[in-house]
Protein backbone atom coordinates (compact mmCIF):
# COMPACT_ATOMS: atom_id res chain seq x y z
CA UNK A 1 0.00 0.00 0.00
CA UNK A 2 1.20 3.08 -1.04
CA UNK A 3 0.96 6.25 1.72
CA UNK A 4 -0.34 9.03 -0.36
CA UNK A 5 2.71 11.83 0.20
CA UNK A 6 0.08 14.61 1.57
CA UNK A 7 -0.75 11.98 4.21
CA UNK A 8 3.18 11.92 5.33
CA UNK A 9 3.61 15.75 5.50
CA UNK A 10 0.13 15.98 7.30
CA UNK A 11 0.75 13.71 9.86
CA UNK A 12 4.66 14.86 9.93
CA UNK A 13 2.70 18.49 10.96
CA UNK A 14 0.78 16.67 13.18
CA UNK A 15 3.12 15.58 15.52
CA UNK A 16 5.44 18.72 15.13
CA UNK A 17 2.39 20.51 16.46
CA UNK A 18 1.92 18.03 19.16
CA UNK A 19 5.41 18.23 20.72
CA UNK A 20 5.60 21.75 20.08
CA UNK A 21 3.16 22.45 22.40
CA UNK A 22 2.57 23.93 25.02
CA UNK A 23 5.29 26.39 24.24
CA UNK A 24 5.61 27.61 27.32
CA UNK A 25 7.32 24.40 28.46
CA UNK A 26 10.25 26.17 26.44
CA UNK A 27 10.59 28.69 28.89
CA UNK A 28 14.70 27.85 30.02
CA UNK A 29 13.50 27.77 33.77
CA UNK A 30 14.56 24.04 34.30
CA UNK A 31 17.55 22.17 32.95
CA UNK A 32 15.25 19.96 30.66
CA UNK A 33 13.60 23.06 29.28
CA UNK A 34 16.63 24.92 28.68
CA UNK A 35 18.01 21.92 26.89
CA UNK A 36 15.28 21.33 24.62
CA UNK A 37 15.31 24.82 23.58
CA UNK A 38 19.25 25.01 22.64
CA UNK A 39 17.96 22.35 20.44
CA UNK A 40 14.67 23.51 19.40
CA UNK A 41 17.20 26.91 18.62
CA UNK A 42 20.18 24.93 16.79
CA UNK A 43 17.15 23.09 14.90
CA UNK A 44 15.42 26.47 13.63
CA UNK A 45 19.18 27.31 12.82
CA UNK A 46 19.94 24.27 10.83
CA UNK A 47 15.73 25.06 9.08
CA UNK A 48 16.98 28.38 8.07
CA UNK A 49 20.37 27.59 6.46
CA UNK A 50 19.17 25.33 4.42
CA UNK A 51 16.10 26.90 3.23
CA UNK A 52 18.47 30.27 2.26
CA UNK A 53 20.55 27.54 0.77
CA UNK A 54 17.68 26.28 -1.65
CA UNK A 55 16.26 28.51 -4.31
CA UNK A 56 12.47 29.49 -3.82
CA UNK A 57 11.79 26.96 -7.07
CA UNK A 58 13.28 24.22 -5.41
CA UNK A 59 11.73 24.30 -2.11
CA UNK A 60 8.54 21.63 -1.09
CA UNK A 61 7.20 20.08 1.75
CA UNK A 62 6.52 17.00 -0.46
CA UNK A 63 8.71 14.46 -1.49
CA UNK A 64 8.32 14.65 -5.12
CA UNK A 65 10.72 16.89 -6.67
CA UNK A 66 9.82 19.66 -7.74
CA UNK A 67 9.68 20.41 -11.56
CA UNK A 68 12.25 21.79 -13.51
CA UNK A 69 14.02 21.90 -9.74
CA UNK A 70 18.04 21.24 -9.20
CA UNK A 71 20.12 18.89 -7.45
CA UNK A 72 21.14 21.56 -4.50
CA UNK A 73 24.80 21.04 -3.09
CA UNK A 74 25.50 23.93 -1.21
CA UNK A 75 24.94 25.19 2.31
CA UNK A 76 24.16 22.01 4.92
CA UNK A 77 23.31 20.45 1.71
CA UNK A 78 27.06 19.68 1.25
CA UNK A 79 27.46 17.64 4.82
CA UNK A 80 24.17 16.19 4.56
CA UNK A 81 20.85 15.47 2.04
CA UNK A 82 18.10 16.58 4.18
CA UNK A 83 18.72 19.24 6.17
CA UNK A 84 15.41 20.17 6.88
CA UNK A 85 14.59 16.83 8.14
CA UNK A 86 17.51 16.78 10.74
CA UNK A 87 16.07 20.10 11.85
CA UNK A 88 12.66 19.25 12.47
CA UNK A 89 14.06 15.86 14.46
CA UNK A 90 16.38 17.96 16.17
CA UNK A 91 13.72 20.29 17.09
CA UNK A 92 11.32 17.27 17.55
CA UNK A 93 13.99 15.94 20.77
CA UNK A 94 14.59 19.39 21.87
CA UNK A 95 10.39 19.46 22.54
CA UNK A 96 10.46 16.30 23.66
CA UNK A 97 12.83 16.99 26.77
CA UNK A 98 10.97 20.28 27.45
CA UNK A 99 8.23 18.39 27.69
CA UNK A 100 9.26 14.68 28.88
CA UNK A 101 6.34 12.30 29.12
CA UNK A 102 5.45 9.00 27.48
CA UNK A 103 3.33 9.93 24.45
CA UNK A 104 5.75 12.95 24.17
CA UNK A 105 8.14 9.93 23.40
CA UNK A 106 5.74 7.89 21.16
CA UNK A 107 5.38 11.15 19.35
CA UNK A 108 8.75 11.80 18.65
CA UNK A 109 9.33 8.03 17.79
CA UNK A 110 6.32 8.67 15.41
CA UNK A 111 7.70 11.83 13.97
CA UNK A 112 11.17 10.26 13.23
CA UNK A 113 9.55 7.08 11.83
CA UNK A 114 7.38 9.20 9.43
CA UNK A 115 10.32 11.04 8.00
CA UNK A 116 12.58 8.48 7.96
CA UNK A 117 9.87 6.45 5.09
CA UNK A 118 9.38 10.08 3.79
CA UNK A 119 13.07 10.39 3.54
CA UNK A 120 13.50 6.59 1.76
CA UNK A 121 10.32 7.89 -0.96
CA UNK A 122 12.28 11.24 -1.77
CA UNK A 123 15.60 9.74 -2.46
CA UNK A 124 14.23 7.00 -4.46
CA UNK A 125 12.35 9.96 -7.13
CA UNK A 126 15.71 11.76 -6.35
CA UNK A 127 17.43 9.51 -7.79
CA UNK A 128 15.11 9.34 -11.05
CA UNK A 129 15.34 13.72 -11.34
CA UNK A 130 18.80 14.00 -10.81
CA UNK A 131 21.90 11.69 -12.84
CA UNK A 132 24.00 12.74 -10.38
CA UNK A 133 22.18 11.65 -7.15
CA UNK A 134 24.07 8.44 -6.69
CA UNK A 135 27.39 10.27 -6.76
CA UNK A 136 25.85 12.93 -3.92
CA UNK A 137 24.58 10.08 -2.25
CA UNK A 138 28.02 8.19 -2.20
CA UNK A 139 29.64 11.65 -0.69
CA UNK A 140 27.10 12.50 2.23
CA UNK A 141 25.09 11.29 4.79
CA UNK A 142 21.50 11.81 4.86
CA UNK A 143 20.46 13.12 8.05
CA UNK A 144 23.19 12.99 10.47
CA UNK A 145 27.08 14.15 9.04
CA UNK A 146 29.09 10.80 9.80
CA UNK A 147 26.51 8.56 10.88
CA UNK A 148 23.20 8.39 8.71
Amino acid sequence: MKIPSILLVALQMMFIVLLASPLSKFIPNTLPALSGLILLMGGILIALWAAFSLSRSNFTVMPEPVAQGTLVQRGPYRIIRHPMYTAVILCGIGAFIAHSSVLNAMYVVALIAILCFKLKREESLLKVAYADYENYMSRTSALVPGVY
